[in-house]
């Protein structure tokens, strides 16, 4: 059954944001333009997702599961969703930096940007979560009449995970965020693709896990979060280390110097 304590879920997913914008501003003193920049940014690559989920997403995905054998649809679907996300949101920033005087940022500004990306994805998340529960305690027929397996999100184990998801999605949002962006600052493409790969990663294996993993019940999502925690670490790797290497008190150079690597 559905209770009050399911609205932790979407507290926690909004607390994930507010904290981290709150953190970075407070240490870092960045102006909120870059976080507002950020989720502006968000908003664009979900809009042209939206749209192609309303033009071309379905007939594909109709294509391939008639075109393919079962387990090659589902590669190819995983396949198609991580290119989406990592081309079309890496893309957002890329060519939001581009061309806008966002080039001259800093590292921390950077930062803020990504923070900013992740940030209004885990807030409307959340408040999607809230809306949810609050329409589900009101009106618990409406409760009854969802899937089994809908309604095994509801018990109270599962109340973490999206917590869980959203912190390390935040991560992995900031680490290609600045990847991203510091492709620009130093003209440098390799890192707006290992950006797309990396995001690809994050959506891609999402089909597998539900087609093969999806007897498992809830477990799969702790399955899920554990796959979503390894990439934050690489995130928050790679972050460390580009914030070693450009984020000193040295400026990072500017856009249209390429980095030689010294």
């Amino acid at each position: 059954m559905i209770s009050a304590l399911n609205l932790l879920s979407g507290l926690g997913m909004m607390a994930v944001a507010i904290i981290a914008i709150f953190y970075w501003r407070r240490k870092k003193h960045t102006k909120a333009v870059y976080f507002a920049a950020g989720a502006l940014f968000w908003v664009v690559a979900i809009a042209i997702k939206l749209i192609m989920d309303l033009t071309i997403s379905t007939s594909l995905y109709k294509w391939l599961g008639g075109a393919l054998p079962i387990d090659a649809a589902v590669l190819a679907t995983g396949l198609y969703l991580g290119l989406r996300t990592g081309i079309l949101e890496n893309g957002a920033v890329y060519f939001g930096t581009l061309y806008t005087r966002l080039k001259n940022m800093s590292f921390d500004d950077a930062v803020a940007v990504g923070i900013g990306f992740g940030g209004i994805e885990a807030l409307l998340l959340g408040a999607l979560s809230l809306l949810n529960v609050i329409v589900f305690m009101l009106q618990p027929t409406l409760f009854m009449m969802l899937p089994a397996s809908t309604q095994q999100q509801f018990e109270l184990s599962f109340i973490p995970i999206p917590i869980i998801e959203r912190l390390a999605v935040l991560f992995a949002h900031v680490f290609a965020t600045v990847l991203t962006i510091y492709a620009v600052k130093l003209a440098d493409l390799k890192w707006l693709l290992i950006a797309v790969v990396y995001k690809t990663l994050i959506d891609g294996p999402l089909p597998l896990f539900t087609h093969y993993l999806g007897y498992l019940g809830i477990s799969m999502y702790y399955l899920v979060e554990a796959y979503l925690i390894v990439l934050a670490v690489i995130g928050l790797a790679g972050l460390y280390w580009f914030g070693k290497k450009y984020g000193g008190a040295a400026p990072a150079p500017e856009a249209g110097i390429a980095d030689t690597g010294h």
